[in-house]
């Protein structure tokens, strides 16, 4: 099949799909859930349709891999929130999981889609090269996916998820759980309740929601304590801010509210606050932050550090898996250098296989196995943490998204690897 044959067949393949996704929501009924989901699912359908039509109309090399790119990650979006619509419980469970097997269908083939085919040019004359040292082959181009390396994923709550797209970019997937979430019970959690009175009494002026499952178990608790219409009227009077585009689907699934601003990429600590202080100064102000897996100091800090007075709200913290013995088996395997690729999502995840490795005495050996193998991060944040530890980052995708970071890793991890390797 050649190139645009190719592009012909994406270009088909997500128009279908995107007309898929409004006729699922013309059967659906409208219930705050389905209302939450539609707006974000039809436009990640509706722009990936647009970003593949744009591969057949690329002009240069980089325009078509940037058009992929943007449409990996779209495609990667409609997974996320086809999912959640089918964890949500509705009676169109067969056609939402015929939806994602659509658009699997038209991940892989954004990831052996090549450039649509171009007339024909006379090349330029060029310098001759000089033959090739007699006795030696040329070398051989590099693969432009995985192309049957072992990639380690630590991925716990997209774990299914992650090894499709290992797969579907040439990769062998070795996923295994680094965290565990644990709910913060009540009784040990008197921040949430006071948080409650706080906001019903106007003595909050803002709430930053940092993720999308934080903000779902918050107002989970506070609504069995207190009445939805009062937390209603009581956030309306709130500037609500939202670290991307999860804890927005949240709030409008559980209040049906909209947030006043949204931080945009790459989502980290840094971002949040820089976008308060051109929309809305903190100083004077009592600001909720609501925490996720463990707390942010650096966050919490500026906050203070411009004026405001900070609450913070854990809503629930990461465990090691309850059985480490996957981790441990792979932590071993990467250290036998077995491993060629290792793909982080979360900071927490590297906190605990540092505290595995301490356990067993093996820190030195794991660094050193790092040197020789590709370590991928999904973002700033989480490469923080790896250089808080001393450990290499190869490399970080032009999206902070989980479909983005597999794929653009996949194009690179050959030539990484080479290179550590002959260093």
């Amino acid at each position: 099949m050649t190139g645009s044959d190719q592009t012909d067949q994406l270009r088909a393949k997500t128009k279908q799909f995107a007309i898929g996704i409004l006729k699922l929501f013309g059967n659906l009924p409208k219930t705050p859930e389905t209302l939450a989901i539609q707006t974000p699912l039809v436009k990640a359908a509706t722009t990936l349709a647009a970003n593949s039509r744009a591969l057949a109309r690329a002009w240069s090399e980089d325009d078509f891999h940037r058009n992929r790119n943007l449409a990996s990650g779209d495609a990667d979006d409609c997974v996320f929130w086809l999912e959640l619509l089918c964890a949500a419980g509705t009676d169109q469970d067969q056609s939402i999981q015929g939806l994602l097997e659509e658009v699997t269908e038209i991940v892989a083939l954004l990831s052996i889609c090549g450039e649509p085919d171009k007339p024909v040019i006379p090349p330029t004359p060029v310098e001759v090269t000089p033959d090739p040292v007699p006795g030696e082959p040329p070398p051989l181009p590099l693969p432009t996916d995985f192309h049957g390396l072992r990639v380690v994923s630590l991925e716990s709550r997209m774990a299914t998820e992650m090894a499709r797209l290992i797969e579907r970019n040439g990769g062998t997937p070795v996923v295994v759980p680094a965290l565990r979430e644990l709910p913060i019970p009540l009784q040990e959690n008197g921040a949430v309740l006071r948080l409650g009175v706080k906001l019903i009494l106007e003595q909050i002026d803002v709430v930053i929601l940092l993720t999308g499952t934080g903000t779902t178990a918050l107002f989970d608790i506070l609504q069995t304590r207190y009445p939805l219409t009062a937390l209603v009227e009581a956030l309306k009077k709130t500037f609500v801010v939202t670290r991307g585009p999860k804890p927005v689907a949240a709030l409008k699934r559980a209040l049906d509210l909209e947030p006043n601003i949204t931080v945009p990429e790459p989502n980290t600590w840094v971002e949040v606050v820089s976008t308060l202080d051109e929309y809305r100064p903190v100083k004077g102000l009592r600001v909720a932050v609501q925490e996720y897996g463990m707390s942010n100091p650096q966050l919490l800090e500026a906050l203070r550090q411009r004026g405001a007075e900070v609450f913070p709200v854990p809503i629930y913290r990461w465990a090691l898996p309850e059985d480490t013995g996957p981790l441990r088996q792979v932590l071993g395997e990467i250290i036998a250098g077995n491993m060629q690729v290792m793909l982080i999502t979360n900071a927490a995840q590297i906190d605990h296989v540092m505290q595995l490795l301490e356990q067993e005495g093996t820190t030195a050996q794991f660094k050193a196995a790092c040197k020789k193998m590709v370590v991928a991060s999904i973002g700033p944040t989480a490469s923080e943490c790896l250089r808080h530890y001393d450990l290499p980052i190869d490399f970080e995708p032009s999206h902070p998204k989980m479909g983005v970071l597999v794929k653009e890793t996949s194009q690179q991890a050959h030539g990484l690897l080479q290179q550590k390797q002959s260093a």
